[in-house]
């Protein structure tokens, strides 16, 4: 709900200064937090509620993980895989995916919640496959399997706003997965510092709670630590990217004032052809 608040939020923004356009946000929401959205000093109470910089954040990965997105399927990938999707909309504003199968993985209550906004709008991708999973449960490369990913082609994998929430073991349990994918796969995450997990001083309060994200943050990475940790799952580490990349590359440029706040960055990672995991 945090993250589709502050895209809806970025869509009254003028043209010129909009990170991207997301026309069916608007009715994934509670109608509170919509007109919320709408109305000047409630949105801008709940903005500055939610953290210096945090807005600014959600808004320039979003921007930054769509262009990924769009730049490995114009390079031939015909399969997006998005992890723990959430309320996202990529499927269905995002032109650059008409030739793309998405699949989308989330618990089963969260998905039925979205089909039920969703269900009169037409996707801008090729297909969209819902793939509920309860991870306790479930294998995630055996539902995947089932919902018709061809392991043999390259896959791009999406997963945003989730690493923060899960165990180490959960973590690595997912990149392992995507490690055995075929090379030239690729994988676009987000994660929060360690050490900003480690102090607790930050995303806690009531409006944490307003905006569903109430659960507790458990697992974080430093940049120094990740093109190792990634390398453990065969994993090359391409870009990680925040606060001074999104300035230089997306605001600078237009002249737009947009705070951004340090603690969450995004790495893209491909895999690498060859790779044999040692075990244990």
């Amino acid at each position: 709900m945090g993250a589709a608040w502050c895209r809806l939020v970025e869509q009254a923004q003028p043209p010129r200064y909009r990170q991207f356009n997301d026309p069916v946000v608007g009715g994934l929401l509670d109608p509170m937090l919509t007109m919320m959205a709408q109305m000047g000093p409630m949105r801008d109470q709940l903005l500055a509620a939610l953290g210096p910089g945090t807005y600014g954040a959600q808004v320039m990965r979003t921007r930054y993980i769509d262009d990924v997105v769009s730049d490995r399927v114009e390079a031939g990938i015909s399969q997006l895989v998005i992890l723990g999707a959430g309320l996202d909309t990529r499927a269905y504003r995002m032109a650059s995916l008409a030739a793309t199968t998405v699949f989308d993985v989330d618990r089963p209550g969260t998905q039925r919640y979205k089909l039920k906004k969703l269900r009169r709008t037409p996707p801008r991708a090729r297909d969209v496959r819902f793939v509920p999973t309860d991870f306790n449960l479930h294998s995630l490369g055996e539902v995947l399997t089932a919902a018709g990913l061809d392991h043999q082609r390259p896959v791009m994998f999406v997963w945003e706003g989730v690493t923060q929430y899960l165990t180490e073991a959960a973590v690595r349990s997912t990149l392992s997965l995507v490690g055995e994918s075929a090379p030239g796969s690729t994988i676009v995450l987000t994660y929060i510092l360690r050490r900003v997990i480690a102090d607790g001083s930050w995303g806690e309060g009531d409006v944490r709670d307003l905006l569903g994200s109430s659960e507790p943050w458990r697992f974080g990475l430093e940049p120094t630590q990740l093109r190792a940790f990634l390398g453990e799952f065969g994993l090359e580490l391409v870009e990680d990217v925040g606060e001074a990349e999104y300035q230089a590359r997306y605001l600078n440029p237009i002249w737009r004032q947009l705070p951004v706040n340090h603690i969450e960055r995004v790495a893209v990672a491909t895999v690498l052809p060859g790779f044999t995991r040692l075990a244990g």
